[in-house]
């Protein structure tokens, strides 16, 4: 007791200390499952110290479960009810007892909390479905067919009671074909027919619970339609005999067979038969086929229309005069009707004579004897049976009084009625040649009527073979002529009747695959059927084949014909390099050949010196040339005029050669007929930014320096060059030194070699000549003071060359020393252990390869 007296003793002297908020909660009665929203469940009060209020509202924490249907609402201000909400539902089956927190706090920072458990009673509830019934406003619609057996299962209305309680179900209304069990398994009572009977159901079905509570739900039942019926087939078929129709009808429920008569040779796509059909069951679209599947016959799959499909031939091998086949007409279910079809295919006379021959040609020499058989007629009829054949002369010399007649009896033999001779002044106004024309026939219509041709020739006889004038013939053409030039024309001569009568033909020697002569086969002209060509073929020696007009017994003769194709300039010149790209530096001198390059051109029908170059375009300020410009075919490209970029005359640095090489460099004549080869050639122009330091004239010059730049232009194609190179190299080595071994061991040269080394060491200051080395990469002599006059012995003293200023090249970037008075040039030393640069070409810029070092050379003058 000690302690609780303290406490409050402490509470009550001291106001500072913090007094926690407390509850008083009034909780109502057991709140119903079925409760509706905002029902309020208990009063709250929360009770703080004067002078205290609360922070905020209490707040629910802690529940369970955790999610519950309730909240806080402030009803003064330190009161608030607990009310209920929307979501989740109550429900006793799920939740029977939820238990709260109430959490508060107050501006102190005292808080309290309070449990509050909330106790859920039980309400009887109607049963409820599950599943599509569910939905209350809308019913749940089922689809069985119209064949579906009694008592088949068609649907199971799941309910449940919320309290677990045994349910009743009833279906209304009742007699409607359909039953319900306890357990709502709903099953069929009846037959349906689609096409009789109701084809749709409305039922209700209803659960009770054993309060009395219930539930109902709409069952919309709906018949689907079946194809159980099989189609009607009927058919209307035609006979047509001897052209004459008639209609028979045939119904498939009474008959499923009929004959039918047609002719033969009806045409194609001609209507034998009408088919209609019907189906109770109206499931769609009735299709019709021909079973077993006829080549002769073929009816419309959608309207039922059966006509020809072939030729019906009865005297066609193989064709059966019986045809027999089935109409049927089915649904998308392959039910179908049928009616079996018998066609008996009639014959008529349907064709006309043919014969084994429709000309006959005959061909007599010199005299036909009378009563000779000149034609026999082999005709013969399809039809079956076969029918009589007449022979009638149409046209030409036969019958009663002419040159031919028919035999008696046998018609169909033609033959002379009187001599024919062919020296007969009659025959020669007939040309000895006679025709005849006989009409052959079954029936009098024009379509059964065929006709033969007879041709009767009287013939000389081959006595005399063709001659032709010359045994030998010789042409010449130039060797530009085109296709159809005339060469040159062979005659024959053949001494039968008819005079002259010579066909023409090359037999061999146009030995190109592409032939370029053509014979004509009666004039005898040879003509050219494509360009010919000197430097592939020069002489051309065919022979010419006259064969006369016999056509049994032809007589041949032969000529020989020499063709000589005349060289003509009908080809340009080709060059190697066609094309070319270059680069070079502004100050080349006049004269330099541009990095060597020279064209090498040929052409097949000139000789090499028979050729000169033109620059036609792109040489502005004339620049650029050749050396030689014409006699030679492999001309040097060179700079004609130096380029001048410093005093801004000359802007272009870019220059495209178009060159042309023509054929026309003839020392003796005039080329009537040049032609022209093309080469292009790109230069570009580098221009040099530093000046080379000026060269002093030749008097004050007392040095002698020649400085050489080689390039390493070697090719895997030249290999042979520095091999010779290295051989004479070799042999002259051996050979310095056995001289220098002669010399030492046969004179003394000791003693004169040192005497001379002497000499020359003595400085001589004046009085000297040098040979010093210029921009243009050749040698020049220049003679130092000219107006001292030559003493018979001088003594010449050679000076090294002094480097005594650096420059760097614009190109390279590299450095090098100059003499200032002589212009002598070389790379600058890099220090030691770095490799020594090498020289670059500077007219050669696109070259790479490593040049000597320069050398200086001592010549006494």
């Amino acid at each position: 007791m000690i302690p609780f007296f303290h406490l409050l003793f402490m509470l009550v002297a001291a106001p500072d200390i913090v007094a926690f908020p407390t509850f008083v909660i009034e909780n109502a009665s057991p709140l119903l499952e079925n409760a509706s929203e905002h029902t309020r469940v208990a009063v709250i009060t929360v009770a703080v110290s004067p002078h205290i209020s609360l922070i905020g509202d209490p707040v629910i924490i802690n529940a369970n479960p955790v999610v519950h249907p309730f909240v806080l609402s402030r009803r003064s201000t330190h009161q608030w009810e607990l009310f209920t909400t929307r979501v989740p539902k109550l429900d006793f089956e799920t939740v029977a007892l939820y238990s709260l927190i109430i959490y508060a706090k107050d501006n102190q920072g005292a808080t309290a909390s309070q449990a509050i458990s909330i106790q859920i009673a039980d309400v009887n509830e109607p049963p409820a479905f599950s599943g599509p019934l569910a939905q209350a406003d809308q019913a749940t619609e089922i689809y069985i067919t119209e064949d579906t057996a009694p008592g088949t299962v068609i649907y199971r209305a799941a309910a449940k009671d919320p309290e677990g309680a045994v349910l009743e179900c009833f279906l209304f209304p009742e007699g409607s074909g359909f039953t319900i069990d306890s357990l709502g398994t709903i099953s069929t009572a009846a037959v349906f027919d689609f096409e009789s009977e109701t084809r749709s159901f409305s039922l209700v079905i209803k659960v009770v619970d054993p309060g009395g509570l219930f539930t109902a739900g709409n069952l919309k039942i709906f018949l689907i339609n079946v194809n159980n019926k099989d189609p009607v087939l009927t058919c209307s078929l035609f006979n047509i005999e001897n052209a004459i129709l008639s209609v028979t009808s045939i119904n498939s429920t009474l008959h499923n067979k009929i004959n039918i008569i047609l002719d033969e040779e009806i045409p194609i796509g001609k209507t034998v038969g009408v088919c209609q059909a019907t189906d109770e069951d109206n499931l769609g679209d009735l299709t019709f086929e021909l079973d077993p599947w006829n080549i002769y016959f073929a009816v419309d799959k959608g309207h039922g229309t059966v006509v020809t499909a072939a030729r019906l031939d009865v005297e066609r091998a193989g064709f059966a005069r019986v045809q027999s086949f089935s109409i049927k007409a089915c649904d998308s279910d392959q039910r179908c009707a049928t009616i079996a079809v018998i066609a008996d295919i009639h014959g008529i006379n349907d064709n006309s004579p043919f014969c084994d021959r429709y000309l006959i040609r005959y061909t007599g020499k010199e005299v036909i004897a009378n009563d000779t058989v000149v034609a026999k007629l082999l005709c013969h009829d399809l039809d079956d049976p076969p029918d009589t054949i007449h022979y009638a002369p149409s046209s030409g010399p036969v019958g009663s009084g002419q040159l031919f007649k028919q035999v008696p009896n046998a018609e169909n033999f033609i033959q002379v009625a009187k001599e024919l001779d062919y020296e007969n002044p009659e025959m020669i106004a007939a040309g000895h040649v006679f025709e005849m024309m006989i009409s052959v026939f079954d029936d009098l219509y024009l379509s059964h009527t065929v006709t033969v041709t007879i041709i009767v020739e009287i013939a000389p006889a081959n006595d005399f073979s063709p001659v032709f004038k010359a045994a030998h013939y010789s042409f010449s053409v130039p060797e530009t002529s085109g296709a159809f030039y005339k060469v040159g024309k062979v005659t024959a001569i053949d001494e039968d009747h008819p005079p002259n009568c010579v066909m023409y033909k090359i037999t061999s020697g146009d030995i190109q695959v592409i032939q370029r002569f053509w014979i004509h086969p009666l004039s005898g002209m040879i003509e050219l059927t494509t360009q010919p060509d000197y430097e592939t073929v020069k002489q051309y020696n065919l022979t010419v084949e006259g064969v006369d007009c016999d056509r049994f017994h032809p007589r041949t003769a032969m000529t020989m014909v020499t063709v000589d194709v005349e060289d003509e300039n009908d080809e340009a010149p080709v060059c190697t390099p066609s094309f070319y790209k270059a680069v070079i530096f502004d100050n080349v001198v006049a004269g330099t050949n541009i990095n060597g390059f020279e064209l090498n051109c040929h052409d097949r029908d000139s000789q090499d010196f028979e050729m000169r170059f033109e620059m036609v375009s792109g040489n502005e300020n004339h620049h650029f040339g050749f050396d030689p410009t014409r006699g030679s075919n492999t001309p040097q490209l060179i700079v004609k005029n130096p380029f001048n970029f410093e005093s801004g005359a000359e802007l272009q640095q870019w220059y495209h050669l178009v060159v042309h090489i023509i054929d026309d460099n003839l020392k003796h004549s005039r080329a009537t007929n040049p032609r022209t080869g093309t080469a292009i050639i790109d230069i570009y122009v580098t221009r040099v930014n530093t000046s080379p330091p000026p060269t002093t004239s030749s008097e004050q010059r007392k040095g002698l320096t020649i400085v050489y730049t080689a390039i390493n232009t070697y090719t895997s194609s030249d290999w042979y060059i520095p091999f010779i190179f290295t051989l004479m190299a070799v042999f002259f080595a051996g050979l310095v030194s056995w001289v220098c071994f002669l010399l030492w061991r046969y004179g003394n040269m000791m003693g004169c070699c040192q005497k001379v080394a002497k000499e020359f060491s003595k400085p001589k200051p004046t009085g000297m000549k040098y040979i010093a080395g210029d921009r243009n990469q050749k040698e020049k002599i220049v003679i130092g003071n000219r107006n001292k006059k030559q003493g018979v012995l001088t003594e010449t003293t050679v000076y090294e060359t002094i480097f005594d200023g650096e420059a760097v090249d614009p190109v390279s970037g590299n450095v090098y020393e100059y003499n200032s008075r002589t212009g002598a040039r070389k790379w600058k030393k890099k220090p030691p252990g770095h490799q020594k640069e090498s020289l670059v070409n500077m007219y050669s810029p696109a070259e790479a390869h490593p040049p000597e070092e320069p050398i200086s050379l001592k010549i006494p003058m």
